[in-house]
């Protein structure tokens, strides 16, 4: 056993490398910011290359190094860019050549894709391999090659393992990345390829795990899931003893989280309710004219805008919440319910990409993805007609299923410490 431990001990990774679409700049990979802190304890050095990094930058934790990898050149040059990379590079070509049949199915615009991706690949790999492999001082068999996405920077690593075999590279996988049908074309270049070539891809749910077997026999010995997860903020959030429902969403304002159709639902509920939404985004506008011409007052709306993690804990903690509701059409596996579940908010969402995975019927309502407004309104009402002990219920066991499958603490040790020893598992 002691000679096991050493041997680990001797093989684990010291050395991080971290390819993310924006991290540390503002916005989006919030989820990131809880990952890093169980980073910094396990690698002795770490340095982030952000793809479309630029503008304002969050605190990172020391020492860590932060890299930009250029972009290309805007308007009519981008396009002349994208095809000379692609053609004038040998690999460009051969991997171009090989996924073309697949691109051609989804006609130009498919075609268009499949040069994009490769165009931005070449460019990912070409940075990692100045800034790192051709260091004579870089110790490739002391490195991880983490992307955060199964997209352009996962392909530019799956091209440089053709040359560096011994390369141990490793992606995650969401859900944009994941589910090729949310996309126009649905189609996401070299996915079956990347999958095969990297050391391991980690599902954050297994419905995306499912989906991706399914669709690429063979695949499977190649992705594993390793949950996302968020931190035990150390309270439980309070009921309303007042007689309303006082009803949280959290989320991007955005064609595909439906809050549209929310507002329709509430529009036919017949009960005090107050409903606050925390988010901001390109519909934000129009949702707020809807929703204030529509519900004429008789429900309580308040729209927070962006906020961070930090503020909605402080929410939680310290206002009343009876009900987290998602009704998105689609999603991999939403992180705001696993901060109310943490919280002890219950939940009701649709059945969606992995949100089976987290809401059931022992802590929310699971309801369809095609619901209407007038069932979406039943549902509602349903729940706050549950006797105070049955609501009392929903919300331990909504803690109990973050404490047992999404506490950060559990996962992100878990994966970075797969990662860390190359056993990906």
């Amino acid at each position: 056993m002691v000679n096991t431990l050493q041997n680990v001990k001797e093989t684990a990774r010291k050395h991080m490398i971290l390819i993310t679409n924006r991290y540390p700049y503002l916005p989006g990979e919030q989820f990131l910011e809880t990952e890093m802190k169980y980073m910094v304890n396990l690698f002795e050095k770490i340095d982030i290359a952000s793809v479309n990094g630029s503008g304002e930058k969050r605190m990172v934790p020391d020492p860590i190094q932060l890299h930009s990898i250029p972009g290309r050149p805007g308007g009519t040059k981008k396009y002349i860019h994208t095809f000379y990379s692609v053609t004038a590079d040998p690999q460009g070509r051969r991997w171009l050549s090989a996924e073309l049949p697949k691109a051609r199915a989804f006609g130009s615009k498919g075609l268009m894709q499949l040069a994009n991706w490769l165009s931005h690949a070449l460019r990912i790999r070409d940075e990692i391999k100045k800034k790192w492999l051709d260091d004579p001082g870089f110790a490739i068999n002391d490195a991880v090659f983490y992307s955060y996405w199964l997209t352009p920077a996962a392909v530019a690593l799956a091209m440089l393992k053709e040359t560096y075999p011994e390369l141990l590279a490793v992606s995650r996988a969401h859900g944009g990345d994941v589910y090729d049908y949310r996309h126009s074309p649905p189609y996401l270049p070299f996915q079956e390829r990347v999958i095969n070539a990297l050391n391991s891809v980690s599902m954050i749910s297994e419905d995306g795990k499912r989906f991706l077997e399914g669709k690429y026999s063979g695949a499977g010995a190649n992705l594993l899931v390793h949950r996302l997860g968020t931190e035990k903020p150390g309270f439980t959030s309070s009921p309303s003893t007042d007689g309303i429902l006082r009803i949280v969403t959290c989320s991007y304002v955005k064609p595909v989280k439906r809050l549209d159709l929310l507002v329709d639902a509430l529009k036919q509920t017949t009960i005090p309710i107050h409903w606050t939404h925390i988010g901001d985004g390109e519909d934000r506008e129009k949702l707020e004219r809807k929703a204030k011409e529509e519900l004429d007052g008789r429900i309580a709306i308040d729209f927070k805008g962006h906020w961070t993690q930090q503020q909605i804990f402080e929410f939680y903690r310290t206002s009343p919440v009876d009900l987290f509701v998602n009704v998105s059409a689609s999603e991999g596996i939403p992180v705001t319910i696993m901060e109310a579940f943490s919280t002890g908010i219950p939940v009701i969402a649709t059945d969606v990409g992995g949100v089976r995975e987290l809401v059931d019927e022992s802590n929310g309502f699971l309801i369809p993805s095609d619901v209407s407004a007038e069932e979406l309104a039943g549902y509602i009402e349903k729940f706050a007609a549950l006797p105070v002990e049955q609501k009392q219920t929903y919300r331990e066991h909504a803690y109990g299923k973050w404490e047992q499958e999404y506490n950060a603490q559990k996962n992100y040790h878990s994966f970075l410490m797969s990662v860390k020893n190359g056993s990906g598992s």
